[in-house]
């Protein structure tokens, strides 16, 4: 019966101590993100070789876990296929300074992961490949008010450069 109880306190002794270590919210840098939050419409312009390609597009953003992180839901419609379905979700981590960015799809198996930094209005997310095929992509939020934001995903060449694979220019509904 002893060795019970003392098992009992080490237990809740060790939640006290795990509980110790939360902080009281979420870091500062998220707020700064505030700007994404909101119901927003618009477009999504792809860059097709075989000419303009245009899509419906809505968004919803809203921070979620005490604050400590962001989720993003998009749905694009072209005109006779079925709207897609997409998840980001985007947390900031203290250690090193970076945004960090999950991202679901209806297109893929495996979520991508990305990391960056906001400089000014500007949030750019890159992600970081170990397979040395698969592409490298950056995505680029630009506050251009507090009512539209114009976003851009790109693809590293070979050359160094990038190409624009489609951008969007969403207005808060």
């Amino acid at each position: 019966m002893k060795t019970s109880i003392s098992v009992l306190f080490a237990a809740i002794a060790s939640l006290a101590a795990a509980q110790a270590g939360h902080t009281n919210g979420p870091p500062d840098e998220m707020k700064s993100l505030s700007f994404l939050e909101g119901n927003w419409t618009g477009k999504q312009n792809f860059n097709n070789p075989t000419g303009p390609m245009v899509g419906q597009l809505k968004v919803t953003v809203h921070s979620f876990a005490a604050g400590r992180f962001i989720e993003e839901l998009s749905s694009t419609t072209l005109p006779g296929r079925k709207p897609t379905e997409v998840h980001h979700f985007i947390s900031y981590d203290p250690a090193t300074k970076t945004f960090h960015a999950w991202w679901f799809n209806d297109t893929s198996n495996k979520p991508m992961e990305l990391e960056g930094a906001l400089t000014g209005n500007q949030l750019v997310l890159q992600n970081h490949p170990t397979n040395p095929n698969a592409p490298v992509l950056r995505a680029t939020y630009d506050k251009v008010s507090d009512k539209a934001i114009n976003y851009k995903l790109e693809m590293k060449q070979a050359d160094d450069k990038w190409l624009e694979l489609f951008h969007n220019n969403i207005s808060k509904s």
